[in-house]
């Protein structure tokens, strides 16, 4: 008998990425994942197996025009001809922003995905790419069933007071509120902070990569995130602003310098490491490495940046129990986490120098702080992919 399989999706403008699962004795296990690049008209395809062997090393020809309806087909019949024992049936979306109507994961159909298509006016950067996915999935197989797990979700639990903004109800009328994002991610680090730290109360999780942010949370739940109403704000990222005043938005556009979609492309895809570094790279590994002195300021910004939001997080909390660094930086940068910690003393954080070196790069949770330490500091790599497979077998089989 076949077991079930379940693929995990995250669409963008130019890629599409996967990560299948197998579903069987209540237990999920991961056997590919990968993704397109380069869509449509240089798309390549990569996967590789749950050891880390190489899978499928594709490229297609410029006239092939692979959209996501394309590759969708192309990488179901990939999978269906490798893992012949697996019965692809469902399949597993990760959507930026739920809205109003969706606080928790939901199977998809027509009406959620028109009422998801039309939030993204809120968050154009991710949302409409993410809803085609799932549109051109449907297309091209027809009985699959779909959900989406949303990065809004795990901030529902926000209170009021960190969930609005002091502005009249004709404006939070339109949808504007802090909804908060990365929150997959966030979801993750909490299932697993409750069985590493269980006394765990307080703790600010930081969420560093190209994108990035920080989550306090109470009792394992989410009271205060860094990105607010959209994808942009909070800290700076690799080339997206993060917090820039209102007054500068309004100054620029009625001065003419800008319309409001050029500022919208400079805040979004030429700020941040790469807007502070004038333009030098938006990779902390290039700027890390650089004695270019923009270098050092973009990533003297960076800290700052993250810094303030740990001291104003601890604020909020009334303390802090754990520091946990997750994504691409959080996991791999051993040389930032270092200068974080070590400016963070009067915390009584204590960081530990050859394991902080040790968790680079590893796979499970790793423990950074000393024993002398009065805040746990560790690192947990991430896996969304995982919380959207959960979420299919509990709207789907359980």
């Amino acid at each position: 008998m076949s077991n079930a399989g379940i693929l995990v999706l995250n669409s963008g403008s130019t890629s599409l990425k996967f990560a299948l699962y197998a579903y069987a004795n209540k237990q999920l296990q991961v056997v590919a994942q990968g993704g397109f690049a380069g869509m449509p008209a240089n798309a390549t395809l990569s996967a590789s197996d749950a050891a880390g062997g190489k899978l499928i090393d594709l490229t297609f020809s410029n006239q092939d025009n692979v959209d996501h309806e394309a590759a969708l087909k192309k990488l179901l019949t990939i999978l269906q001809d490798k893992f012949p024992d697996l019965d692809i049936s469902y399949a597993g979306h990760r959507v930026v922003l739920g809205g109003d109507k969706y606080l928790t994961a939901t199977k998809l159909d027509n009406e959620s995905l028109d009422y998801l298509e039309s939030l993204s006016q809120i968050e154009p950067t991710h949302q409409s790419y993410e809803v085609m996915g799932a549109r051109a999935l449907a297309k091209v197989f027809h009985n699959i069933k779909q959900s989406a797990t949303f990065d809004t979700s795990f901030h529902r639990t926000m209170p009021e007071v960190a969930e609005f903004y002091p502005v009249p109800e004709t404006i939070t009328n339109h949808g504007v509120r802090h909804w908060g994002f990365h929150g997959i991610s966030y979801a993750y680090i909490s299932s697993q902070l409750k069985t590493l730290l269980p006394n765990a109360k307080k703790a600010i999780v930081a969420h560093l990569g190209g994108g990035a942010s920080l989550c306090a949370m109470q009792d394992f739940k989410s009271i205060e995130t860094s990105m607010q109403f959209g994808a942009i704000t909070g800290l700076p990222m690799a080339t997206r602003s993060g917090d820039f005043p209102a007054d500068a938005i309004f100054y620029l556009l009625k001065q003419g310098f800008y319309s409001v979609e050029s500022l919208e492309k400079e805040l979004e895809k030429h700020s941040g490491l790469l807007g502070a570094s004038l333009g030098l790279s938006e990779d902390m590994r290039t700027l890390e490495t650089s004695d270019n002195e923009h270098a050092k300021k973009a990533l003297a910004y960076f800290e700052y940046a993250v810094l303030k939001y740990i001291g104003a997080y601890t604020a909020a909390l009334g303390g802090l129990d754990a520091l946990i660094f997750t994504a691409g930086i959080g996991e791999h940068d051993a040389k930032f986490r270092a200068r974080i910690c070590e400016r963070l003393t009067w915390l009584g954080i204590e960081l530990d120098g050859k394991q902080n070196q040790q968790a680079v790069g590893g796979s499970t949770a790793h423990k950074i702080s000393s024993s002398n330490s009065k805040v746990d500091v560790y690192v947990i790599p991430t896996n969304e992919e995982l919380m959207i497979a959960q979420n299919v077998v509990e709207l789907y089989l359980n």
